[in-house]
């Protein structure tokens, strides 16, 4: 007989905490229970892959609807109600009742923010992406708003003036941009020390050039090297939410 298979998680030593269900184990193992081995495989996948794109805890939605929108917009694929049950209690450490997720799955449909995919199954929208998104920015909103009373509450005790809690870096000052000195004019002697008697005498006094020390003096340019001329950005780019 095969055995059934299993991921071996256990929340038995999950300490219970404000917003958690106590009990957790036997909870987990009841939700277990009611999925088959093709559900076990596909909620195992779920559950290992990383929740990337959110920072909302779970803890701060706060009804029913709104957990079981967070579970499918978080994770991002199609769930049935006895596998957002499980998710709730094994990754959120929340009870979920059945009867419960089935009605707001049914609400989600009829308000656009969820979709039936395939048999018994639920996948997010835009819609829910968008709720979840402002529940998210008024979660911030509030943390940040607490810091900055927590700080300035401990700077008032200190007899120390308000923190500057500017989250942006300081604006640098424009400035013009220094143009190189333009160099004055020097005498061939400055510029090419011991060699004025060659240039500054009389024309006369100075030898002709042989023809081939002219012919060696000319500089011939050398040619340019092709890796000077590569562009090394000409390279795309490669990522997840």
């Amino acid at each position: 007989m095969e055995e059934s298979f299993s991921h071996g998680i256990d929340l038995s030593a999950v300490t219970h905490r404000h917003g958690q269900s106590p009990d957790l184990e036997p909870k987990r193992r009841r939700a277990w229970d009611r999925l088959d081995d093709r559900e076990r495989r596909y909620i195992v996948g779920v559950y290992k892959k990383p929740v990337s794109g959110w920072d909302l805890p779970f803890v701060e939605v706060a009804s029913g609807y709104e957990r079981v929108l967070y579970v499918l917009v978080t994770t991002d694929v199609a769930l049935s109600a006895e596998q957002i049950a499980y998710l709730m209690i094994a990754r959120h450490y929340r009870n979920a009742d059945i009867t419960s997720i089935r009605k707001q799955l049914a609400i989600g449909v009829r308000q656009g923010h969820l979709r039936q995919v395939g048999h018994d199954r639920y996948g997010s929208t835009d819609d829910a992406d968008e709720k979840i998104r402002l529940i998210e920015q008024r979660w911030r909103a509030a943390r940040n708003a607490k810091r900055i009373a927590r700080v300035t509450r401990a700077a008032q005790l200190a007899g120390l003036d308000a923190p500057d809690l500017s989250t942006g870096p300081p604006e640098m000052p424009e400035t013009e941009e220094t143009l190189p000195e333009t160099p004055t004019e020097a005498s061939l002697e400055e510029r090419f020390p011991g060699m004025s008697g060659e240039y500054e005498g009389d024309s006369e006094g100075k030898p002709p050039m042989a023809d081939s020390d002219a012919a060696n003096d000319v500089g011939v340019p050398e040619p340019a090297d092709a890796a000077d001329t590569e562009n090394p950005e000409d390279r795309p780019q490669s990522e997840s939410r």
